[in-house]
């Protein structure tokens, strides 16, 4: 999401906010369980509060539906015809495309399903089909990629920077994941400053402004925003272009500057948590091949070489040796935060 920033909207359109919202509450929700393998069931009264929506707009009927393109219907009649269940049909129906470049330079195609499998609960002490939950299994793919390449961000401040609708709140969101992208790119490069243009910023917030005086006013109404409520914030100023061939004097690129708090918050210990994990985990698969002759002449041959890692995630995914998984995921909670917050 925060390689190809238009991915999301490309695929889901006016859902795309909803998706996304719901992926980070989801994920949010599970490894702050400390047991990863639980299905995160909430109601929308939950995702509401939590995520600064109004129950009423999500629960809209989208005026998309009419005779000839009727809302998708679950078995039981069930129809997905609200703004935030038709965006969570659509994540489990549809794959995203993100588009990034590889290490070598080469453009690379991602496709990930954002969520694996999202089940209607309704309350059986009710005859109202109003009140139910939502269960939500997220995409494999998804949850592997967590192992190997992610920006941080803060849960607080991406959820504070909800606005008065929900076209203004999936901007700003958009623009948050952008941002950590940004403070990592610039921790990286060992500076305190990232510099991007006018019109990249129009595209993360899915802006379509023709008149760029326009454009830039909008930006920086945006920016100025999202600035009052974040705690580790940035500063901005738009600059030149900097590239020294290009002579314009027109300042249609946007300097971001990180101080040390900043750049020192984000150095988070969920990189050594991940890599620990990781190591860890590995070394649990291997011992669980063991337990199978077959699969254990299959170790024994391959000593020395890469771990299979699909085969890997696969495993720690899978409902197999579930407390010694956790064990080992609450040992290594443990180990990387004494004070027991994750």
């Amino acid at each position: 999401m925060a390689f190809d920033v238009d991915a999301m909207t490309e695929q889901f359109g006016k859902q795309a906010g909803i998706v996304r919202d719901a992926f980070i509450y989801v994920i949010k929700r599970q490894f702050t369980s400390k047991d990863i393998f639980n299905n995160i069931t909430f109601s929308i009264d939950d995702f509401c509060r939590d995520m600064g929506y109004n129950k009423s707009e999500l629960y809209r009927r989208l005026d998309i539906w009419n005779n000839k393109n009727k809302p998708p219907k679950l078995i039981d009649g069930h129809e997905c015809d609200s703004l935030f269940e038709y965006a969570l049909y659509r994540a489990a129906k549809e794959n995203v495309i993100f588009h990034r470049w590889s290490k070598d330079g080469n453009p690379i195609i991602n496709t990930y399903q954002i969520f694996k499998s999202v089940e209607i609960l309704y309350d059986a002490t009710t005859k109202k089909n109003t009140k139910r939950t939502y269960s939500i299994v997220l995409g494999s793919d998804i949850l592997n990629a967590a192992f190997a390449r992610f920006f941080v961000l803060d849960y607080e401040d991406y959820k504070n920077l909800a606005a008065k609708s929900s076209d203004a709140t999936s901007s700003y969101r958009n623009f948050y994941i952008f941002y950590a992208r940004m403070v990592a790119t610039a921790k990286a490069r060992n500076q305190h400053n990232y510099i991007t243009t006018v019109d990249d910023l129009a595209n993360v917030f899915n802006y379509t402004i023709s008149v760029p005086k326009n454009r830039k006013t909008s930006v920086k109404r945006a920016l100025d925003n999202i600035k009052s409520k974040m705690t580790y914030s940035f500063n901005y100023q738009f600059i030149a272009d900097p590239n020294p061939e290009n002579k314009s004097k027109l300042q249609y690129h946007v300097l971001f500057q990180f101080s040390d708090v900043c750049l020192t918050y984000f150095e988070e210990k969920l990189v050594g948590f991940w890599a620990k994990l990781l190591e860890r985990v590995g070394y649990s698969y291997m011992g669980s091949l063991k337990k199978d002759n077959t699969d254990y002449h299959e170790r024994q041959r391959a000593i020395g070489q890469p771990i299979d890692k699909e085969k890997l995630f696969e495993w720690w995914f899978s409902n197999a040796d579930q407390k010694r998984k956790n064990e080992i995921l609450n040992s290594v909670i443990k180990d990387i935060f004494p004070n027991g917050r994750f």
